[in-house]
């Protein structure tokens, strides 16, 4: 009959909402550089949106991504920062403090960042580490932080940081003094949320010592202070919760020591209403019954029997109603008690020997009714899955922790498949991409193959080979005639044709003179042609030279061109790349794959084993109700027998 750590991490200053809240706030990464009012860089723009959108891992893959390709520039330090909140509000939290440690330094320093983000970072460091249990580095971390400057930043996380140390000091005094925790306690105000869940739980601490009288007065402080702290700007729900867990552990400590008045008067204050209702009404009846008040146990436990039996703990009211029934000298009416009892149990037994043997994945989700939005599942500010059982009598194993961490992984791994199989349908887009750029590259090949035939291209490779060999031929044997300018190819023709003329015409003085005057043209013309001979030859080796360029740039392009179409490496490359992440992406998927089933192992073996441990709890109730309706049966039976044999 022990007490209950209180563990408050609440909305507000909560470690996973509070921490990304804080990081999208903060000042610059840099102390002397000017934050920038929109995103610099187009890749972390991205990074923000995915934030925004409440996609954490999405935000992560993007920050990765840029990462990769560089970087992102005009930030400093702050998109690390948002990449250690995203990691804890995915749960990473020692990747988060693994990052948060990196950018403090190996000395702690951190003096790339500004004072407040240097602070709040050890904050939520050591609230990483306290979550984690790991305390020491907890204590040294959150020693670290400047109180005054935290609670000029931000007052809530310094009450929060109060409550943090608190809680270890707590958990160290029972090896040293108290002297530091009466201390931090004093800097809290009595009616603080944070001041009422350190005095429960050092109430808690102090029954765990053995020190009952100093649980007992902690426990009816705590009362007194919530029921005479009526203004608070604490949510109402949260205060009324404490209070009642409150009052029935007080009543539970009454229980333990026997002390039954005592007991009834603090349950008797508790609301029929309130969230431990019912291990009210259950408490009030053994201290009704301890107490000597059957008639009040006999209600209470009616009261109680006419609500869901949905909890384990819940199926001892059938043998507790019979019971106090028997213990009211009533055997006629806690028979058939005993009995329905049995029977309860038994029927209980069987429906869950049924959901064991047809205990799966699809059948255990069908029992959870999951709270959800456009993106998905929702979490509460632990990264816990939202969600309430359909049957109740998962209420108990949802609740923990184990189960709690195990379905929220359960969770993520279905995601990350999900985020493959997407992955996955975007490769088959790539392939169809490759497929028709393939296509259409075979389609531009044979276009150019007949542009190429077109240029009749190997006509002009023999023509040019045809030229060059006539002039080489004629260097050769120094052929004057050869390299004659079109000029002087025209008055060649004009002299033979003037030659052609004279031959024909008969010999008189005019023609002699004619002639003698032909002569000498030709003669004239044989020596411009042989005087212009070396000009001409290299005017002619010039322009050979600029054509055997252009031949030979004319025949590099073309056969680059039948490169190109016969291989095409960028084409290549980029198929090379997209098997290779294929490769990849199925080797994380078979591997998300073992992971999946070895995550829904572990779910199932916990709901099969609390089924076992239920199962155990109901046989023992079971049997003891078996045993009292055969031992009441056979009373009464003996006492109709003495009873006949009186009257004989």
């Amino acid at each position: 009959m022990g007490l209950t750590v209180f563990k408050p991490f609440r909305a507000g200053p909560v470690l996973f909402t509070g921490a990304l809240l804080w990081l999208t706030m903060i000042a610059p990464a840099q102390a002397d550089e000017p934050q920038p009012e929109r995103a610099e860089d187009l890749r972390y723009g991205w990074v923000l949106y995915e934030y925004h959108q409440g996609n954490a891992f999405e935000a992560l893959t993007q920050l990765a991504v840029a990462r990769e390709q560089g970087g992102i520039d005009g930030h400093g330090d702050h998109p690390a920062l948002v990449e250690g909140g995203l990691m804890l509000s995915w749960g990473m939290t020692r990747e988060a403090s693994r990052l948060f440690t990196e950018l403090l330094g190996a000395d702690g320093a951190g003096s790339t960042l500004s004072t407040d983000v240097r602070n709040q970072a050890w904050f939520y460091l050591g609230k990483v580490f306290y979550l984690e249990g790991d305390h020491d580095l907890a204590s040294e971390n959150l020693e670290r932080v400047d109180g005054d400057i935290l609670a000029e930043a931000n007052h809530d996380l310094f009450r929060e940081w109060i409550y943090l140390r608190a809680r270890l000091a707590m958990m160290s005094s029972r090896f040293g003094d108290e002297s530091d925790l009466a201390s931090l306690r004093a800097k809290l105000e009595d009616t603080d949320i944070w001041s009422l869940y350190l005095r429960y739980n050092s109430a808690v601490s102090a029954l765990a010592a053995g020190d009952a009288v100093t649980a007992e007065a902690e426990l009816q402080a705590l009362i007194a202070i919530i029921e005479q702290s009526t203004d608070s700007a604490e949510p109402e729900a949260e205060r009324e919760g404490l209070l009642g867990r409150a009052r029935l552990s007080l009543a539970r400590l009454y229980l333990r020591d026997n002390q039954f008045d005592a007991a009834l008067g603090v349950l008797g204050d508790m609301p029929l209403n309130g969230v431990f209702a019912d291990q009210a009404l259950f408490d009030y009846a053994v201290a009704a019954a301890g107490q000597g008040r059957p008639e009040r146990a006999l209600h209470a436990l009616d009261t109680l029997s006419n609500r869901d039996l949905f909890l384990p703990w819940r199926q001892q009211v059938p043998f507790a109603r019979a019971y106090v029934l028997e213990q009211m000298n009533r055997p006629q009416q806690a028979l058939p008690a005993f009995k329905q009892a049995a029977d309860h149990y038994q029927a209980r037994i069987e429906e869950l020997n049924n959901i064991r043997n047809r205990l799966s994945e699809e059948n255990l989700m069908a029992q959870l009714d999951f709270s959800r939005d456009s993106d998905g599942i929702l979490t509460d500010s632990y990264g816990r899955l939202r969600v309430q059982p359909v049957d109740f009598g998962m209420a108990e194993v949802l609740a923990s922790e184990t189960f709690q961490q195990a379905l929220a992984e359960l969770n993520e791994l279905y995601r990350m498949q999900s985020f493959v199989a997407e992955r996955q349908s975007r490769f088959e887009s790539f392939r169809v991409m490759l497929e028709t750029r393939e296509q259409q590259r075979q389609v531009r090949i044979a276009q150019t193959r007949r542009a190429l035939e077109n240029q009749q291209a190997d006509q002009w490779q023999q023509l040019h080979q045809e030229f060059s060999e006539k002039i080489s031929e004629a260097l050769t044997e120094e052929d004057a005639g050869f390299f004659m300018t079109s000029k002087q190819k025209a008055l060649r023709d004009k002299l033979d044709k003037v030659e052609e003329t004279l031959a024909g015409l008969p010999d008189d003085a005019t023609t002699a003179s004619q002639r003698a005057t032909y002569q000498r043209m030709r003669a004239y013309f044989d020596w411009w042609i042989a005087d212009d001979y070396g000009v001409n030859r290299w005017a002619a080796q010039k322009q050979l030279r600029e054509l055997n360029r252009e031949m030979d740039r004319f025949q590099a392009q073309r056969q680059r061109v039948e490169t190109l179409m016969a291989d095409d490496a960028r084409h290549a490359e980029l198929a090379r790349r997209i098997a290779a992440s294929e490769r990849e992406l199925a080797t994380l998927g078979e591997e998300i794959a073992d992971a999946l089933g070895n995550a829904r192992q572990a779910l199932l073996s916990q709901v099969d084993s609390m089924l076992v441990a239920q199962q155990e709890e109901l046989n023992g109730y079971l049997l003891a109700s078996r045993h009292a309706q055969a031992r009441l049966a056979d009373q009464l039976f003996r006492a109709s027998q003495n009873a006949g044999a009186g009257d004989e």
